[in-house]
């Protein structure tokens, strides 16, 4: 196995100023006291707030209503926000290094190409906004869920390039888990509602906020919630049950006619008993996003003036549209996600208006950039994404995912916010117009394989998705 790296980017340094709290208080969640009271510093204070498998349509008051009053005065939604690949690792490491799977060779959960180990063998972990901000002088921390892969238990001594701070635990942790202590140890958590993931998290996250008094600070807070099996906080636990009575039923759900879909969508079977079995999982996530938003109200209030926060999932999920459970799909409900950015007193002028929302087409890969284009002295780094803060806006970009864990063939294509195409290792194709098709019910390129936007797509997509030299492709690749 063999893959182009891209040379790392020569950076100004700027000084360090990176003051560690002892490590005993940082690990039992109490405030150390602060190094010195002072002003704000010139360069803003940065934190990613990442939850795990949650769809973009649970961004509202109902389900996350902190969230949804901070952007009311301090942020900006982007309504058109999409993952280039819609599965947990491969987007994560897409947000740290603002590069497509075609370029950081991670394209899975584990094996060849996928997880922590293809993160490592590719480098990918070597150049991310958390290397930037650390060598420029951040105090770093990642709070949460890693990559898939990496074992809080195996693992622990390890803390990769750029972070300070590390307290680490893996995918799908309610209860009964390990966590990975700053390289030295593993701290064991319970059953108790005190052991809860969000709780024990954000008790970590506000420590980690309220030992910083000088330097500015990096913070990548990412709760497990709400990936399966969606357990909710204590106080949660079925909060919205009653609200799948109402719930607006897509025409896809359970979609009827699947003749145009692709082979792996045709072998399974509609369900009546499946989709019951979707709808109370959809219920446990809304529940647990519920969790999730109030510690993003609680972290909130923490932090201090001169604070850029960005809120986004690492993709999204199907609950049974198209008869789908789960992500990986290249339909809408897995490629969205929510995402918005919010300040306290950093001027988000240049990316909409606060209270409002942006139809820009914002991505996992646009968040490197976009947000070290807040810190003035950082040279920036070689990557996929773009700033939002920059005027040129993507009309377009490439979707793609490798067979992980064998159940969705290999595909790569294009996505824009008209059309949507895929071409499969098996040559299948599927092409929906998005404006007057939005549920995805009519594949054209079986339907009407003559129309001739049909021609327009497979040109955008070969200019993503045939092979280049300096990335890399797993086997199956649909394109030469």
């Amino acid at each position: 196995m063999s893959g182009a790296r891209i040379d790392h980017i020569p950076r100004r340094a700027g000084r360090l100023a990176i003051a560690l709290a002892i490590l005993g208080n940082l690990v039992f969640g109490s405030t150390p006291q602060l190094a010195r009271a002072g002003t704000p510093p010139a360069k803003p204070n940065i934190v990613i707030v990442m939850s795990d498998d949650q769809r973009w349509d649970t961004m509202n008051g109902r389900y996350m209503p902190e969230l949804t009053k901070i952007l009311a005065k301090n942020g900006v939604q982007m309504d058109q926000a999409f993952v280039s690949n819609p599965l947990c690792c491969p987007s994560r490491v897409s947000t740290l290094t603002g590069r497509y799977s075609y370029t950081t060779g991670v394209y899975g959960n584990d094996g060849t190409w996928g997880g922590y180990g293809a993160a490592q063998s590719f480098g990918a972990m070597d150049d991310t906004i958390a290397t930037d901000l650390h060598a420029d002088g951040y105090t770093t921390g990642l709070i949460g869920k890693y990559l898939n892969g990496y074992s809080p238990k195996r693992d622990y001594l390890t803390v990769p390039p750029g972070w300070d701070r590390w307290f680490e635990v893996r995918t799908g942790a309610y209860y009964d888990y390990n966590a990975a202590v700053d390289g030295v140890s593993v701290q064991r958590f319970g059953s108790a509602p005190n052991d809860y993931s969000t709780t024990v998290l954000l008790r970590q996250a506000l420590s980690f906020v309220g030992s910083k008094s000088v330097a500015p600070f990096f913070l990548y807070f990412a709760p497990t919630a709400p990936h399966s099996p969606a357990i909710a906080d204590p106080r949660d636990v079925g909060r919205f049950d009653a609200d799948l009575a109402t719930y607006p039923r897509p025409p896809s759900e359970q979609e009827s006619d699947v003749a145009d879909k692709p082979a792996y969508i045709q072998a399974i079977p509609a369900s009546a008993s499946a989709q019951s079995s979707h709808d109370a999982f959809h219920a446990r996530q809304l529940a647990a996003i519920y969790g999730v938003d109030r510690a993003m109200g609680a972290l909130w209030r923490a932090l201090p003036s001169n604070t850029v926060v960005l809120f986004m999932s690492d993709n999204g999920y199907e609950w049974g549209e198209h008869r789908w459970a789960g992500k990986l799909v290249p339909y809408n409900e897995s490629l969205r996600v929510p995402m918005a950015i919010a300040s306290k007193g950093v001027d988000l002028s240049s990316i909409g208006p606060l209270g409002g929302s942006s139809e820009r087409i914002a991505l996992n890969v646009d968040v490197r950039p976009t947000l070290e284009s807040f810190v003035g002295d950082l040279t920036p780094a070689v990557v996929d994404g773009e700033a939002w803060t920059g005027a040129q806006a993507r009309s377009e970009f490439p979707i793609m995912h490798w067979n992980d864990p064998g159940k969705v063939p290999v595909y790569c294509g294009v996505r824009s916010a008209d059309w949507m195409y895929v071409k499969y290792g098996d040559g299948f194709e599927e092409a929906y117009d998005e404006r007057s098709d939005p549920f995805e019910l009519n594949n054209i390129a079986v339907t009407d394989p003559s129309d001739p936007q049909l021609a327009t797509l497979r040109a955008a997509a070969s200019g993503y998705c045939v092979r280049q030299s300096g990335r890399v492709y797993p086997d199956g690749w649909p394109f030469p």
